[in-house]
């Protein structure tokens, strides 16, 4: 046997490695770096199956990725089984490893594999034809390292082409090849990964600078409005005729108003990011939360008409009473804002077998298509918005719908009816 890969094969193997190492850098997904991989061995080392078993990231869970020469009846039956690390190094026992990470178990063994895939014809016990001759129940097996030692997967070979059992040259010729392109797989999930890391990073700068301004832009005009009327009213107050000052108090008032409500929406979207927002979840009575923020609406908007709608009795809902009227007075605000202005507001409520609907209905321009997957997000306005919302309100309200268990969505008609709706568990007898 040779001591070496001749000059020849040794550039073919350089060759092939470099182009594998393109191909990874280049695929999208790991089978397919995995899958030039495959090929490149039996290309190069002359095998008629190859199977890899390898995790998605570092540290992860093990899946068969690639099965190069099986039937397709087996490769559909097999390819993304899950293979448990610990079955794997249990059979890669120090007594089989031939080069460091390379291992041959040959058929008579004792090794136990709980995953084999059998592509032979002999039977299982039948004897090995010569010493050197590979039997059909040999294993080869090379570790996949990344450039700490840890194991990404795993690569099994089966059938040589030349029916022999590879020399120790030859395996370790093979695990080098491995060896080499596992740190390029390595080096290409490190470059994705700080691909991903730099657009996370700049995600969250346009997105910090994207919420600064909105929010210099939303307390501005509050601000503009309480400096004129303070203004006003200490320097020209005796001059003032009384209807004036009434209707310049009302703008302090409904200005203050609103800026300690957008700092309420800040303070709470910072507790909610930081996991501190804490509920209290008790049996509520679902009819008196409901009565309690159309009042609160009512007096807000006093020339519009709120019906509530409901058929007795009604269930009591699992939620926090306090948060639960934030919800509904949101949503009853909203109605009011953006319906026809003299159209009824309605507020429906039901109980179902497992849960308790909210049910916030008004005619109006209704929600385009287009805009509804960005209802609830944060700082998601709606395209056509005319006021200066923040966007907060029903990405709050999603929120904390779903910390008290429920699901929130919305229904619309342009031109007709729109409903804003969630639903929260019934409370518990």
């Amino acid at each position: 046997m040779p001591s070496a890969l001749a000059p020849s094969t040794e550039s073919r193997t350089l060759q092939r490695l470099l182009e594998i190492t393109q191909d990874i850098l280049q695929a999208p997904e790991i089978g397919d770096a995995l899958d030039s991989i495959a090929h490149g061995l039996r290309e190069l080392f002359g095998f008629r199956y190859i199977g890899i078993v390898a995790a998605a990231a570092p540290g992860g869970e093990m899946y068969r990725r690639v099965l190069l020469g099986f039937t397709p009846g087996l490769e559909n039956a097999r390819l993304g089984e899950h293979v448990p690390r610990e079955a794997i190094l249990k059979v890669l026992a120090p007594e089989y490893e031939v080069v460091p990470h390379c291992f041959y178990i040959p058929a008579e063994s004792n090794a136990k594999w709980a995953y084999p895939i059998y592509s032979g014809d002999l039977p299982l016990d039948a004897p090995r034809s010569d010493p050197g001759a590979w039997h059909e129940r040999d294993c080869v097996t090379m570790v996949l390292v990344d450039r700490d030692g840890s194991m990404l997967g795993y690569i099994s070979v089966d059938g040589p082409l030349d029916g022999r059992v590879p020399s120790h040259e030859t395996l370790r010729q093979m695990q080098l090849f491995v060896n080499l392109v596992g740190l390029a797989l390595t080096n290409a999930r490190a470059h994705v990964a700080e691909i991903e890391r730099r657009h996370v990073v700049e995600e969250t700068s346009r997105a910090q600078s994207d919420f600064f301004s909105m929010v210099s832009h939303e307390v501005r005009s509050p601000l503009a409005a309480i400096r004129g009327a303070t203004a006003l009213l200490q320097t020209h107050f005796e001059s003032i005729p009384p209807e004036r000052r009434s209707e310049l108090l009302q703008v302090l008032g409904s200005s203050t108003t609103r800026l300690s409500a957008i700092f309420e929406d800040f303070l709470l979207l910072s507790r909610m990011d930081a996991h501190k927002l804490t509920l209290r979840l008790e049996s509520t009575d679902a009819v008196s939360v409901v009565e309690e923020s159309v009042a609160r609406v009512r007096s807000e908007h006093p020339d519009r008409e709120f019906r509530t709608l409901y058929l007795e009795p009604v269930p009591g809902v699992q939620a926090d009473a306090g948060r639960l009227v934030q919800v509904l007075t949101n949503l009853l605000s909203n109605a009011a804002k953006y319906s026809s202005p003299h159209s009824v507001i309605a507020m429906e409520l039901r109980g179902e077998a497992e849960r308790v609907y909210f049910a916030v209905k008004n005619e109006g321009p209704g929600i385009a298509q287009a805009d509804r997957d960005r209802l609830f997000t944060r700082f998601g306005r709606l395209s056509a918005a005319k006021d200066s919302s923040i966007g907060l309100g029903l990405y709050i309200c999603s929120e904390l719908v779903g910390l008290m268990g429920g699901t929130i969505g919305c229904e619309s008609e342009p031109g007709r009816l729109t409903t804003f709706w969630f639903a929260l568990p019934r409370a518990q007898p």
